[in-house]
C-alpha cells in the first residue's frame, strides 16, 4: 500500500481532463472542479469531497475508519471539518466541498500525510511530493528559502526550496473560490495548552501512557510488516514498546557508529530482550555515502545529512519487504524536552510563590547542572521578558552576503511561532518545538515506497501533551519525565533512567574525514557560491589549518547536501562520477522496489 496523492482543483470549470495526466492512471474522484490521483486509502464523501490517508475515530480503543455513514459525512461537510478534527485523527488530507462550491482543503494536525501546493491563476495543484509538482531537471531554485534553512529551522516557513511551491502546514485549511485562494488554520496549539482541572503528575502520566498505547497500537491495523529504527533512547523505545505485542513481523533496526555516542547497542540490545522482538545491528557503511549525490532529493529543502545514505543502503540490504517505516521522530519535542528555565518562570506565573517552586527550582538545577542561583536568576529574566515572545536565533555561519541577507528576511514563518497574549513562556517554547517536529524527515517518495509513520505526532498525543505543564516534564531532575514515568515497567530501567543521548555525529566526521576536501572543492565551485548563498573565503579558511571541533564539519556536509540537491533539481540525472569516486549504486531506485 502506498500513501501518495495529487490533487487539482481549477478556479472555475473542470479541472485537468484525466487523459490529460494519462500516465497517473484512472483518477481516484472527480466531481466539480477537482480531480484526484492517489494510491492511498480513501473515504468517498460523494460530491461533498473525499478524506485521503489513513483515520481513526477518537474513541477508547481507537479504531479504524473505512467508510462513514450519511450522518457522519453531513456533519463533517456541514462544520467544515471541525467536527473531523473533533471526533477523528490520523495522517490524512481531506477535501471537503460545500453547498456553494468552495473547495476546502485540510490537512491534519499530525502532518503524517506529506501535502505541497503549487498556486497559480487557474487554480491549485496539491501533492504528497515534491516532485509531483515540479519536474526534475526543470526545477526554479528558491535560494532565499535555502539561506532561510541554513540560519536555522524556526527560520524556516512556507516556502519550499523550489519557487512556486509551497506547503500547506499541519492542521492548516486552504480553501479555493473562483476568485482565489486563502489559508486558514482549522487547528491550533493554542487550543490546547491549558491543563484540565485538578491533572496531577500521576494523572498526567497514567492518561499519557493510556494514549500512547491506544495511538500507536491503532496504527498497527494499517500494516503487517513494520521496521522501526530505535536508537535506545525514551522515544523510539516508547514507539516499539507499544508496537511490540501487537505486531508479529515487527523488525527494530539501529545504526552503529562504533566507539561513539552512535553505539547505542546496549541500549537497543535491553530493549529488544524486553519486547522478545528482533534487531539489526549493522554499522554505518562509508562506501554508501557520496557527498556528490543529493540526499532524499524529494524533501521540501536540503536539510538531510549523508549518514541517511547509508541508512538507505542497509534499508534495500534487509531482504525482505516492508509495509511501513515508524519512528519515535517527534519525541524530544512532543514529550516537551526542554533544558531551561521556562518551567520555573511557568510555575511562577500559573501559581504564584508556593513551596512547590523551590522543587521546580530544584529539578532544574539537577537536569541542567547549574546552580540553583542562577536557575532562579534565569527563570525570573524569562518572566520579564513573556511579553518578547519565542526569540529566533540565526546561524549566518559560512554564509555570503546575499544568503545573509536573506537569512535575515522575515515574513515567511511558521503561524504557531506567534504566541496569544499572556501565554506562559514554557508554553511557547513547547508549541515552537513542536513546530520544529513538523519537520521530521520523509525518508522516501511515496509514490514508490512504503510510508514513514511516526506516531508520536498522532492528534491525541500531541494534544495531551501540550496541556500538561511544563514543570511536571522536568519533574526529579529528569527531561521528558511524564513519559518516562508513564512506560515505568514496560521499558527496561536501562533506558527509563537513561540520560545521555545517543547521535550520528561520529560517523558525519568519519564521512568528513574522507570526502571534506572533495565536498568543498564541490562548493567552490558550485551553484551556492554562485548565488552568494555561501562565502568562498570561509570555505578557503574552512579547509586550511589545524582542524578543530568548532562544527564546521557539520556545516561542510550541510552545505554540499544542499548543493548536490540543487544540482538534481537543476540539471536531472545524476552525473557519473563524482568527486568522491563513490559508487552510484542505489542512487534511483532503492527500497522503491519493495511492496507493500
Amino acid at each position: 500500500m502506498r500513501f501518495s496523492f495529487r490533487l487539482d482543483i481549477a478556479l472555475s470549470g473542470l479541472a485537468a481532463r484525466v487523459d490529460d495526466h494519462a500516465e497517473r492512471g484512472p483518477s481516484a474522484y472527480e466531481a466539480r472542479n477537482a480531480r484526484l490521483w492517489s494510491s492511498a486509502p480513501m473515504i468517498d464523501l460523494g460530491d461533498r469531497g473525499f478524506i485521503v490517508g489513513a483515520l481513526f475515530r477518537r474513541e477508547v480503543p481507537a479504531t479504524r475508519v473505512t467508510d462513514l455513514d450519511p450522518a457522519e459525512r453531513q456533519r463533517i461537510v456541514k462544520t467544515g471539518g471541525s467536527a473531523l478534527l473533533a471526533d477523528y485523527w490520523g495522517g490524512y488530507v481531506a477535501l471537503l466541498i460545500g453547498d456553494d462550491g468552495t473547495h476546502s482543503v485540510l490537512r491534519d494536525p499530525s502532518g503524517m500525510m506529506p501535502c505541497y501546493m503549487r498556486r497559480d491563476a487557474g487554480g491549485v495543484a496539491l501533492a504528497s511530493e515534491m516532485t509531483a509538482l515540479a519536474a526534475r531537471g526543470g526545477g526554479v531554485v528558491d535560494y532565499a528559502a535555502l539561506a532561510r534553512m541554513f540560519a536555522g529551522i524556526d527560520v524556516i516557513g512556507r516556502r519550499t526550496g523550489i519557487a512556486g511551491i509551497e506547503e500547506l502546514f499541519p492542521g492548516e485549511q486552504l480553501t479555493v473560490t473562483p476568485s482565489g485562494s486563502h489559508i486558514e488554520q482549522g487547528w491550533s496549539p493554542w487550543d490546547h495548552v491549558r491543563p484540565p482541572a485538578r491533572m496531577d503528575f500521576a494523572a498526567a502520566a497514567a492518561a499519557l501512557r493510556a494514549t500512547l498505547m491506544d495511538c500507536i497500537g491503532a496504527w498497527t491495523t494499517c500494516f503487517d510488516k513494520i521496521l522501526i529504527g530505535i536508537s535506545g533512547g525514551l522515544d523510539s523505545s516508547i514507539v516499539a514498546a507499544a508496537l511490540g505485542p501487537r505486531t508479529p513481523g515487527l523488525r527494530c533496526l539501529t545504526m552503529v557508529e562504533p566507539g561513539t555516542d552512535g553505539d547505542e547497542r546496549r541500549y537497543a540490545e535491553a530493549l529488544v530482550r524486553k519486547l522478545g522482538v528482533r534487531l539489526d545491528a549493522p554499522i554505518y557503511d562509508l562506501d554508501a555515502v557520496d557527498v556528490a549525490r543529493p540526499v532524499l532529493p524529494h524533501l521540501p529543502l536540503p536539510f538531510a545529512l549523508h549518514f541517511f545514505h547509508a541508512i538507505e543502503a542497509e534499508h534495500r540490504r534487509l531482504g525482505e519487504p516492508v509495509d511501513a517505516f515508524f519512528s519515535g521522530n517527534g519525541g524530544d519535542n512532543i514529550f516537551c524536552g526542554l533544558r531551561s528555565a521556562v518551567p520555573l518562570a511557568d510555575r511562577l506565573l500559573a501559581h504564584g510563590i508556593r513551596p512547590g517552586l523551590v522543587q521546580t527550582a530544584r529539578d532544574l538545577a539537577d537536569l541542567t547542572g547549574s546552580g540553583m542561583a542562577a536557575v532562579v536568576a534565569k527563570g525570573w529574566d524569562r518572566v520579564r521578558r513573556r511579553k518578547v515572545g519565542h526569540r529566533v536565533r540565526r546561524d549566518l555561519s559560512g554564509l555570503g552576503p546575499a544568503g545573509r541577507v536573506a537569512a535575515m528576511e522575515d515574513g515567511d514563518s511558521h503561524p504557531w511561532l506567534s504566541a496569544p497574549p499572556r501565554t506562559l513562556p514554557g508554553k511557547a517554547a513547547h508549541v515552537a518545538m513542536l513546530a520544529r517536529a513538523q519537520k521530521s524527515i520523509e525518508l522516501y517518495p511515496r509514490s514508490c515506497a512504503p510510508p514513514q509513520i511516526s506516531p508520536l505526532l498522532s492528534q491525541p498525543i500531541v494534544e495531551l501533551c501540550l496541556s500538561i505543564p511544563t514543570w511536571y516534564w522536568v519533574r526529579g531532575g529528569r527531561d521528558r519525565a511524564v513519559a518516562r514515568a508513564a512506560f515505568e515497567g514496560l521499558l527496561p530501567d536501562l533506558i527509563i533512567e537513561r540520560r545521555t543521548k545517543g547521535s550520528p555525529s561520529g560517523f558525519i566526521r568519519r564521512v568528513f574525514d574522507a570526502q571534506g576536501m572533495a565536498a568543498i572543492a564541490m562548493l567552490r565551485r558550485g551553484r551556492l557560491v554562485e548565488a552568494g548563498l555561501i562565502d568562498p573565503d570561509w570555505l578557503k579558511r574552512a579547509g586550511e589549518g589545524v582542524w578543530q571541533d568548532d562544527g564546521r564539519d557539520h556545516r561542510i556536509l550541510a552545505f554540499a547536501a544542499a548543493e548536490a540537491w540543487v544540482r538534481w533539481w537543476e540539471e536531472g540525472p545524476y552525473p557519473r562520477g563524482s568527486p568522491s569516486g563513490a559508487s552510484q549504486r542505489g542512487a534511483a531506485a532503492p527500497i522503491l522496489s519493495q511492496s507493500a
